[in-house]
């Protein structure tokens, strides 16, 4: 026998359903508040399974076992309809109430697999298809799931007249009703042994298809209301985090232009060094993030600098042992004060290695070659070549050639190579604008 009108396509929708569900609950940012509505759709889709295989069934004996089967199906919606509902409305269901609709379920579908007391084992022709005749039990069994399905339904329209959306406010209440209505008539015929309605003999899968129509197009709005509010929520962090981004880096050169101005010498040094040293990272394909990194460092190198007195920093005459005590511990200094900044934490080893040299004389720890960090080695090459051009307490500024000079002569000694080379070029292509910074 075919199956009737309304059962395939209710198959097809239910389990269209159950997979786009499975798919919010597991791969989508709050989807889990959809989990609640799987044992509904599951269980919709178990029992239009074996509605489909009763009616291509030809054997009564089957037609006993398939009906029963399709019964347990059934009184799974005294737990199945409550989580539904109140999943898809926000509210959460009571464990007491929970217990006993679970409870119930389990004992309902106990008693019509190994008794007779709601179906029973006698089968008969209902229309063109064998069923099993209903028991004792089954009105009263199905008015309590009956009443328990119009109280969440009474409860499910409540919350769709408060919605905005009018298509829900029509759509919901409509395929509700006609799956109640469904479930009625197919009642009364199985009560009466015959199809109440001679042109509908598969009620129950109307009932079905018009429910899972209507509970699909809620989900659907409802996911796309989140994904809008997700995109949303996005775009404000984005937005925020661009702010803070940008407080951030005027915070740093805030600091950077503080202690430039604690000595005359070295008035926007740091700024400087930051521009050349960018420079030099971009021409050596470095990533943005690196690049970033790098320009946070150049403009708070000097922050050691914070713990060498002014008179060791402005000093003519040669410095003493002690002088160079301060001198030599300002990148552990900074390196100290800033540890105690998370945001800084991706620029201190850049700033602790910027007085390494590549022959292994630099300091605090002596570092050789590619020991000493690529940012490092660009920040000191970038740092050096400004603080030439720098009038300084015990010597006046170099030219630019004089300094150009004096990168080359330190390649492999104090600078890396390859970083001079690239400087020197973006020097000689007048890539870099460079001017001797003489003290006001």
């Amino acid at each position: 026998m075919a199956p009737s009108l309304f059962t395939l396509p209710a198959l097809v929708i239910l389990f269209i359903i159950n997979i786009g569900i499975l798919h919010l609950c597991f791969y989508v940012k709050d989807g889990l508040k959809f989990c609640r509505t799987i044992p509904f759709f599951a269980c919709g889709l178990f029992t239009i399974v074996v509605q489909l295989l009763i009616e291509s069934n030809n054997d009564p004996a089957n037609g006993i076992i398939l009906t029963k089967l399709q019964y347990v199906g059934f009184w799974t919606y005294f737990i199945a309809a409550p989580m539904l509902i109140s999943g898809l409305i926000g509210e959460k269901l009571e464990s007491r109430l929970f217990a006993i609709f679970l409870t119930a379920a389990i004992v309902l579908g106990f008693f019509t697999v190994s008794t007779n007391l709601i179906i029973s084992s006698t089968p008969y022709m209902y229309g063109a298809t064998f069923f099993a005749r209903v028991g004792k039990l089954y009105p009263f069994v199905c008015t309590i799931l009956f009443i328990l399905c119009i109280y969440y339904y009474s409860k499910m329209l409540k919350f769709v007249s408060s919605i905005k959306n009018r298509e829900l406010q029509f759509i919901i209440p409509v395929g509700l009703g006609l799956c109640i209505l469904g479930g009625i008539i197919d009642y009364a015929g199985k009560l009466n042994g015959v199809p109440l309605l001679s042109w509908l003999k598969d009620p129950f899968s109307l009932g079905m298809l018009s429910i899972s129509l209507s509970f699909g197009f809620f989900i659907l709005l409802d996911y796309s209301q989140i994904v809008l509010e997700y995109q949303k929520s996005l775009k404000q962090v984005e937005q925020l985090l661009q702010k803070n981004y940008k407080t951030f880096n005027e915070f740093v050169q805030l600091i950077a232009k503080t202690l430039d101005a604690k000595d005359k010498y070295t008035a926007g040094h740091s700024v400087r060094v930051a521009q050349y040293a960018v420079k030099i990272a971009r021409v050596l394909n470095l990533e943005e993030n690196q690049i970033e990194i790098l320009h946070q460092a150049c403009l708070l190198h000097d922050i050691g600098k914070i713990g060498i007195p002014d008179g060791v920093l402005n000093k003519k005459s040669p410095l003493s042992e002690r002088d160079r005590f301060h001198i030599y511990r300002h990148p552990v200094v900074g390196k100290e004060i800033l540890s105690k900044v998370s945001d800084f934490q991706d620029i201190l080893d850049v700033i602790y290695n910027h007085h390494e040299r590549i022959d292994g004389t630099g300091y605090p720890k002596g570092l050789k070659k590619d020991e000493i960090p690529l940012l490092a080695r660009i920040l000191a090459v970038a740092d050096a070549y400004d603080a030439m051009l720098s009038e300084r307490p015990y010597r006046k500024a170099k030219t630019k050639l004089e300094a150009i000079k004096e990168l080359l002569d330190a390649r492999d000694k104090q600078f890396d190579a390859q970083i001079v080379e690239v400087f020197v070029d973006l020097l000689s292509t007048n890539s870099i604008t460079s001017v001797n910074h003489l003290p006001e």
